[in-house]
């Protein structure tokens, strides 16, 4: 047994709806250990903003030889599916709705003094509806609200077809074999299908890197709060854990997928990661081979513990002609260089799928 090694993890990772939240306001977990073999540090992020940074405090480091978390194998492999499209397009509808219906009460508000100021107005006679006399405006500009709140339910009554449709009648696993994966290389395999079927056209594969989210347990730990506490900033308080513990990450302030069955461990929508980069995308020849190329940084190697996360995965999308594309997503164990990873501008998003999927692949 030699000497242990000091290691520090550090990390402010973006809550849902990274958008409305400032970073500098949140605060930073951080964990000190001792560990015999240590695998290499890297920092990833900003450290005015969103970051995760393992720090060695020595030179002599070791590949790492852990293995995947239970969250990989729950939410991170197999068949998904990508939303419906009209999700992403009700969220800016609700958006304009709300503004429009602000303006106008504010409008209505002020109607008097207006006309006792001699400014013509508009909207504001009344229409009987019923037993009630309502503003004309307000006629107008309330079904406004219920039009993005008709597309979400005709898109989750659409998606909750597609997800019936498919379980009853999923396809074989693919199979994918690739040479030794290294951050800082290219990634060459063979893709093997078991069975096509008639309405898959296109077939692409990419991989990409990201950073998962702490586990709540490992957050509240690193922040000396008790588990049943008051959650620190960012956090929300403790959802149900349908499946197992340490799957959720405690900032579950809004709705990362849309409507999805509650009999699937995990989900069938991917989760998209909040830090991330995109590696190469490449269209599948006739005899399965593929080439990917390294994303434009250097990103860590894999690497889990409870409150760092950073994963690589390969994603298959296969375009067909009903249902819409149709992902299999397998995890990578992929080496680290020896070099300093710094990856100063990651991708940041804001954690919901239907807004982010169909633009990462």
């Amino acid at each position: 047994m030699g000497e242990k090694i000091k290691v520090t993890q550090r990390v402010r990772f973006p809550p849902f709806g990274t958008d409305s939240w400032n970073a500098t306001e949140l605060p930073i977990s951080e964990v000190i250990s001792h560990e015999n073999n240590p695998s290499p540090g890297f920092f990833v992020g900003d450290k005015d903003g969103w970051f995760v940074e393992r720090i060695i405090d020595s030179e002599k480091i070791h590949p790492f030889t852990g293995k995947f978390p239970s969250i990989i194998d729950r939410q991170r492999r197999g068949w998904y599916l990508i939303p419906h499209p009209i999700h992403a397009a009700a969220r800016r509808i609700i958006t304009l709705s709300v503004a429009t219906l602000l303006v106008s009460l504010m409008y209505l508000a002020i109607t008097p003094i207006l006309e006792n100021a001699g400014i013509p107005t508009f909207g504001t006679t009344s229409l009987r509806l019923g037993l009630l006399d309502y503003p004309l405006l307000a006629v107008i500009v309330v079904p406004l609200m219920l039009i993005p709140i008709l597309l979400r339910i005709g898109a989750n009554l659409g998606d909750l077809s597609r997800q019936k449709s498919f379980l009853y009648n999923a396809p074989n696993s693919p199979l994918i074999e690739f040479d030794e994966s290294k951050n800082d290389c290219l990634l060459k395999g063979k893709l093997t299908f078991p069975e096509k079927r008639d309405d898959w056209k296109n077939v692409s594969i990419s991989w990409r890197v990201g950073i998962l989210p702490p586990s709540r347990e490992a957050i509240f730990k690193a922040q000396g709060r008790p588990e049943k506490g008051q959650p620190p900033p960012g956090l929300a308080t403790p959802l149900p854990h349908y499946w197992e513990r340490g799957l959720d990450d405690g900032t579950g302030t809004g709705e990362d997928v849309p409507m999805q069955r509650n009999d699937l461990p995990g989900g069938i929508f991917l989760r998209p990661m909040r830090i991330m980069a995109l590696g190469g995308r490449d269209n599948i020849s006739e005899d399965g081979t593929f080439t990917l190329d390294s994303p434009n940084d250097i990103w860590p190697g894999s690497f889990y513990s409870d409150l760092i996360r950073i994963h690589w995965e390969i994603v298959v999308k296969i375009r067909r002609d009903k249902g819409g594309p149709l992902l299999w997503v397998q995890p990578l164990m992929v080496k680290q260089n020896n070099a300093v990873i710094s990856v100063s501008k990651p991708q940041i998003t804001d954690g919901r799928s239907e807004t982010t999927l169909y633009k990462a692949q």
